[in-house]
């Protein structure tokens, strides 16, 4: 399929906007277990494994997925890849809320997760080629909010919400006029883009990244062993662990931790550790544009900054619960901060025509970290003590840091080519 991109920039920023609107809804109705957990919990329709095992579900189908996406928008088209996402997440919360048996909810959403496998890559591809080149760099940062735009609005409904079946009917509602919206903005941007010129694919006006032609010599495969990703890929899962899995398990752990806490308050408090996650992304994007770095390096300084306040979270139940929300929120800050350099990880793949697959192998390591989070972190907390679950992360995130400073010659000489 011969590559095309918006040529007018007044266009290029509507595309834009209509994506990032898509994919911020997306992602909410994505987070309808975990916003709910505290209250399935607390009404007894699942235990906290279960609405764990759910959520770990969903991105254990959704991760492999993702690797068949990124394949799959670098060579059809991202506007029919994201529509069959949109409609397939729409059937799954539809028959979710008309049911509350476990079995139907985890097949329900193990096959919504198959559903969705082109929608990241796709939004990934569209907003680093397809783009007018002026926006395609600011284009790659600020669609990162989207998915703390998502999160918001997904705790603000749980939080606000009479009973957790009312996540999965706002959720069904939605992601039908996304998918109606997108049918018909879709085409409609299709049609006003233009051929690519050979010498002006991808993210060419990025001052890190040379844009020679296409060469797919070797294969992604070869270049993911020769850059050092694939030592990169374990770390990536623990980094998405500290944003999204200790992001998800925030208001159950502060409810049992703390009696005069709320299920519901703690949802609405769960905003505090989001707001600093988007202040995270958007110190990093500062430091980003006046110096360049090795991703490799940056991912193991927030490794090593994450150690001693993990070790802290010991104390949660001991303290005041204020200071363990802020101790959260600062880990979520770094996390997120460690989401934008994941995230142009993939830029340097552009020039090579494999940017939708690195999109696509990197968000399913990413969503490998939300299982571990959803499953894993859960599971500790019911066999053991919430303690214990902040002494694997503190062990998670010095390993993290070795395999960082591993990778981090071949990451470098493989960004400098």
């Amino acid at each position: 399929m011969k590559d095309k991109h918006m040529e007018n920039e007044r266009l290029s920023l509507l595309l834009f906007l209509t994506v990032f609107v898509i994919y911020a809804f997306t992602y909410m109705t994505k987070n309808c277990y975990a916003a709910a957990m505290a209250l399935l919990v607390e009404e007894n329709v699942l235990t906290k494994t279960q609405t764990g095992t759910i959520g770990a579900a969903f991105y254990l189908i959704y991760a492999p997925f993702q690797i068949i996406g990124g394949m799959a928008a670098d060579k059809y088209s991202p506007y029919k890849l994201i529509a069959i996402g949109l409609l397939g997440g729409a059937i799954a919360n539809i028959v979710i809320s008309f049911t509350n048996n476990y079995y139907v909810m985890i097949v329900t959403w193990s096959l919504n997760a198959a559903a969705q496998f082109g929608i990241w890559p796709s939004v990934f591809k569209i907003v680093s080629t397809k783009l007018s080149p002026v926006h395609r760099h600011n284009g790659i940062f600020y669609i990162m909010f989207a998915t703390s735009g998502g999160l918001i609005l997904s705790y603000i409904f749980a939080g606000f919400a009479k009973t957790w079946r009312s996540n999965f009917e706002i959720s069904a509602i939605t992601l039908v006029v996304c998918f109606v919206i997108w049918v018909v903005t879709g085409r409609y941007f299709d049609k006003r883009m233009v051929d690519d010129e050979e010498h002006s694919h991808g993210v060419a006006h990025l001052p890190e990244h040379t844009m020679p032609q296409k060469n797919k010599e070797g294969g992604f495969g070869k270049l993911m062993m020769t850059s050092g990703l694939f030592i990169l890929l374990p770390a990536i899962i623990i980094r998405t662990v500290f944003e999204q899995g200790i992001q998800t398990v925030i208001p159950t752990m502060i409810t049992e931790s703390y009696d005069s806490v709320s299920a519901s308050f703690a949802s609405v408090l769960n905003l505090v550790p989001i707001f600093f996650g988007i202040f995270g992304k958007t110190a990093m994007n500062f430091i980003y544009r006046r110096k360049a770095y090795n991703q490799s390096m940056a991912l193991a300084v927030m490794f090593v900054l994450l150690v001693p306040l993990l070790g802290s979270m010991l104390l949660i139940g001991k303290i005041n619960m204020w200071i363990i929300l802020a101790i959260v929120s600062i880990v979520i800050l770094i996390a997120a901060a460690g989401s934008y350099i994941a995230t142009y990880m993939a830029v340097p793949f552009t020039k090579y025509g494999f940017n939708g697959t690195a999109a696509g192998i990197l968000n399913a390591m990413a969503s490998l970290g939300i299982v571990v989070g959803n499953f894993a972190l859960t599971r500790i907390a019911d066999s053991f003590n919430w303690s214990t679950v902040w002494i694997v992360l503190t062990v998670m995130s010095a390993a993290g840091c070795v395999l960082c400073l591993i990778a981090f010659v071949p990451w470098k000489k493989f960004i400098l080519k």
